[in-house]
């Protein structure tokens, strides 16, 4: 048995909201106790009083979470400003969690403490899934995947899927926090790992089609690319678009996005201008582009970004190596959100067409989303991009 519940609330008054969102849970656990839950909330909750009175109704459990600028769920589709919560239980998948803190002075360092307090208590061989949230701002996103895979990798000799997202806050870009047991973080990585008799499933979908030539990043370093094809990394973009479409909105905008793809299929990860830090003739991303990446812009629609969550799920749908999912989770963009403006509700609404009004289902939109393309591959760093997980043991 693996079991999933999810409860939401839009009370804006946080011992209403969790006591409204413990009561919807209830409903479907029934007599079963949670063993582990993921806590998701808007910035302005208290989130102390939210983790302690899930505490206190469920004594030792395994909690992890953290803030976001808009959530979605099977109980109340797409919200700004709420809180939700998803707990599980299990008699087949065993929980454990973990804590790393400085994630922004060292992405590894911080990934590592995590890791080995999750598995302390565990052996770690038998561990079918990762889920993460991480800080949202001044963090290496990309150091932090890799530090995450590198990890679980040599941990458990496996390719271990890791999927979850950099926390956010309501576009004041000031502060984000994340939540692990009872205590409230800043500058911290939480992850949550699942054991035993699982299947596991990914998606990823981004809406953009790549266009025009490509060329090869020559020179970089970190979140900036300096020459691709051995040219300023500007020239690549004024040859393409002209002189005055270079300086545009990073972040907020899909456009000019970069596809970049590290390997000879047909998977890429978007990497969007950060709008910051550039000197001259080299452009600055949110997020790492390696030397000798194949690089090429990309193009999109409100439209086909929508369609990004219906095809997401479709990969996993499609990867999925068992009869039939039970829960789903997703992490999207929040550039995305703003982007899509009031469409944004649609998003869920293609999820849900998938998913179905059964399944118990819990997202957020977060400031860059970790996924592999597929549970084969290892953890990216993405942006612009909608990522979605299929759970279940048969």
């Amino acid at each position: 048995m693996f079991k999933a519940a999810v409860g939401h609330s839009i009370d804006p008054d946080s011992t209403g909201a969790i006591e409204e969102v413990l009561e919807q849970c209830q409903e479907t656990l029934g007599d079963d106790i949670p063993q582990a839950g993921i806590v998701i909330a808007a910035i302005d909750f208290e989130h102390a009083e939210v983790l302690t009175r899930i505490q206190q109704t469920y004594p030792g459990i395994v909690l992890v979470g953290g803030t976001s600028v808009g959530e979605m769920s099977s109980a109340m589709a797409f919200q700004e400003d709420s809180l939700m919560v998803m707990l599980f239980c299990s008699d087949e998948v065993t929980f454990t969690a973990g804590l790393g803190r400085s994630v922004s002075q060292d992405a590894t360092a911080a990934t590592e403490q995590a890791l080995a307090q999750a598995t302390r208590l565990q052996a770690p061989a038998g561990i079918k899934l990762c889920y993460t949230l991480a800080e949202g701002l001044g963090v290496d996103g990309v150091a932090l995947a890799q530090g995450l895979q590198n990890g679980l990798n040599a941990a458990t000799g496996h390719n271990v899927p890791i999927f979850g997202g950099l926390t956010a806050d309501d576009w004041q870009l000031t502060r984000t926090y994340q939540f692990f047991g009872n205590e409230v973080l800043r500058d911290s990585v939480v992850v949550l790992t699942f054991s035993g008799n699982l299947i596991v499933s990914c998606g990823v979908a981004t809406g953009q089609q790549p266009i025009g030539r490509k060329g090869i990043v020559t020179q970089s370093a970190g979140n900036t690319i300096y020459k691709i094809d051995d040219e300023p990394a500007t020239t690549f973009y004024t040859n393409y678009f002209g002189e005055d479409k270079l300086d545009f909105m990073g972040g907020s905008s899909a456009a000019m996005a970069l596809a970049v793809f590290e390997d000879q299929n047909h998977n890429f990860y978007v990497r969007s201008k950060s709008g910051e830090g550039d000197t001259a003739g080299s452009l600055t991303f949110f997020g790492h582009v390696p030397e000798q990446a194949t690089v090429q812009f990309t193009d999109c629609d409100d439209d086909s970004i929508l369609q990004a969550a219906k095809e997401a799920f479709d990969k996993a749908n499609t990867a999925y190596g068992g009869s039939q999912p039970n829960t789903a989770l997703m992490v999207s963009c929040a550039s995305r959100m703003k982007k899509l403006g009031t469409r944004v509700k649609k998003e869920y609404s293609l999820a849900k067409n998938f998913l179905g009004a059964e399944m118990p289902s819990m997202g957020f939109y977060s400031f860059g989303e970790i996924s592999p393309f597929s549970q084969q591959t290892k953890a990216h760093f993405h942006n612009e991009t909608f990522t979605a997980l299929l759970l279940g043991t048969e």
